[in-house]
């Protein structure tokens, strides 16, 4: 009975691996799938649907106390509910993609968020230059990134390095995020309702139709 039970436990822990796995994979064809859209979609001709890219774009520039110039770059991308519904002459829009960068002094930050097609954050990249985990360590260069199911984090990837010269290493993978990794996972995920806001507030605006 209880080789059986190690048996069951072991086969349920490999099938949840595998979900998990699949799940990553489809996030990635789909992150995949907006960056390359970005990148195909620089043209300046407002009559070209194939090249000319529908999105949110807004800079904030500021003089900040301590650090000087700050500014903030944001891109947002959305998706139509209910697209092929004939009797929708503008369906309304869900945000999908967005990108922040963003600097404070020299330090240039950069960040970005994939929805799903409801609108839960389903993946995020962060790139932060110079952070560590508490004061006993030397800050160093990080990227950050979380997938999430439904909103809920199902694999979280993070690495460092010293400098440009250096290769990342990879410094967690799973699920268990604790202490700073978990309120760094926090914040992006606040940073990410920011952004859902803003792009309803400049909906209510620009596309009240």
């Amino acid at each position: 009975m209880k080789q059986k039970l190690i048996v069951l436990i072991t086969l349920l822990a490999c099938s949840q691996w595998a979900w998990c796995q699949n799940a990553v994979d489809q996030i990635r064809e789909r992150y995949k799938s907006y960056k390359e859209y970005i990148d195909t979609h620089k043209g300046t001709n407002m009559n070209d649907g194939g090249e000319w890219a529908e999105y949110y774009h807004l800079e904030a520039r500021q003089m900040l106390p301590g650090s000087g110039g700050h500014i903030e770059d944001v891109y947002m991308y959305w998706e139509e509910k209910g697209e092929g519904d004939e009797d929708l002459i503008y369906p309304p829009h869900v945000l999908t993609f967005a990108t922040k960068k963003y600097n404070f002094a020299a330090r240039q930050y950069y960040e970005e968020f994939l929805f799903d097609s409801e609108g839960k954050l389903q993946f995020v990249y962060g790139y932060d230059p110079m952070w560590a985990p508490d004061e006993s360590v030397e800050d160093e260069q990080y990227e950050f990134r979380f997938y999430l199911n439904k909103g809920k984090l199902i694999k979280a990837v993070i690495k460092k390095r010293a400098d440009d010269n250096q290769p990342y290493k990879e410094v967690f993978s799973g699920t268990a995020l604790k202490g700073a990794f978990s309120k760094k996972f926090a914040e992006y995920g606040a940073s990410a309702e920011a952004l859902k806001l803003l792009f309803n507030n400049i909906e209510k605006e620009a596309y009240n139709y």
